[in-house]
């Protein structure tokens, strides 16, 4: 998507209190924006300094990183930028099937906890163990 629709990608983050990406996405954004090294953190934070139009609410950048920790970065009214690394429960790879889908799962996971009343953080858990469920199955299903 942020190949061939940068602009309207960039239009949606205007108006996101969350954005969600991988670690493909993650670095295709970064080396769109031009965004110096190749960490991830830099690159959540160049998505943090994106104008925003609701300034009454946070924005988070969540990067998603495979068995990696998730990056979870969020700046307050003054502009400092804090980064949590999420730990999840790894999954032996033996025990993946099929990722296709987990992303959505995770997003999924994410917002039911959330709506629940869950921080940030627990929403992220949530997300994880979602998408751990649905990586073991093949297709996007949840038994």
């Amino acid at each position: 998507m942020i190949q061939f629709y940068l602009d309207d990608v960039k239009h949606a983050i205007e108006h996101a209190d969350f954005v969600f990406c991988n670690e493909d996405e993650a670095d295709a954004y970064g080396k769109a924006h031009g965004v110096e090294g190749t960490d991830r953190e830099s690159i959540a934070k160049a998505i943090l300094s994106t104008p925003k139009k609701n300034t009454r609410r946070q924005r988070y950048a969540i990067i998603t990183q495979g068995a990696q920790p998730v990056i979870v970065a969020t700046q307050d009214k003054e502009g400092k930028v804090s980064i949590e690394l999420v730990e999840l429960e790894k999954i032996p790879k033996e025990k993946i099937v099929d990722t296709n889908g987990a992303g959505d799962s995770f997003v999924g996971g994410f917002y039911a906890a959330l709506t629940q009343g869950k921080s940030v953080i627990e929403a992220v858990k949530a997300g994880n163990k979602l998408a751990g469920h649905v990586v073991q199955r093949h297709g996007c299903t949840f038994d």
